[in-house]
């Protein structure tokens, strides 16, 4: 019965709520999403998602699930091979220890945090494509901005979604 008082069993459901909605969220993503193109631009709300795990979770939770977005992105697109995993990590535990550091839980803050990380996520695409590929980078930078652009409207619903998962913590 030892083991038991080991389990923290409301952190076990915090997580799988978090890997359940992000398995939504990538669902959306490569289906609806990617079929929708203002200008060239496909959206890509996940690192958002991951922004808003590390507000309300910390660093240590915004980074393992920026770890698991980022593997489930990778392994969904073709032209990556460890891009997304190592910059959803960083954007997750930065997100995170941020927000113990300096910035509050509020709205306001989660959505700096949500263009912050939408931008960053979208420079780290193009930082290849212009090194390997002599892509100009002023159209690249264009095409980061309109990205995080048309991402930051879906990410609304991510701090919403994770309030409430976190809501219970936040309250204890």
């Amino acid at each position: 019965m030892i083991i038991y008082d080991l389990i923290d069993l409301k952190k076990i459901r915090r997580a799988l709520l978090y890997i359940a909605c992000l398995v939504v969220m990538l669902y959306i993503q490569e289906t609806l999403l990617s079929r929708i193109s203002p200008l060239g631009v496909r959206a890509m709300p996940v690192p958002a998602f991951i922004a808003a795990i590390g507000l309300f979770e910390g660093g240590l939770w915004g980074g393992l699930f920026g770890v698991l977005a980022g593997l489930m992105c990778d392994m969904s697109s073709s032209g990556t091979t460890v891009l997304f995993t190592i910059s959803f990590a960083v954007l997750g535990f930065l997100a995170g220890l941020v927000c113990e550091v300096l910035i509050n839980r509020r709205f306001y803050s989660y959505m700096i945090a949500a263009a912050l990380a939408l931008l960053l996520a979208a420079v780290c695409q193009a930082v290849p494509v212009w090194v390997y590929h002599g892509a100009a980078p002023l159209a690249l930078l264009r095409t980061a901005g309109l990205q995080a652009a048309w991402s930051l409207p879906l990410a609304v619903p991510s701090y919403f979604v994770c309030r409430v998962i976190a809501g219970r913590k936040l309250k204890e």
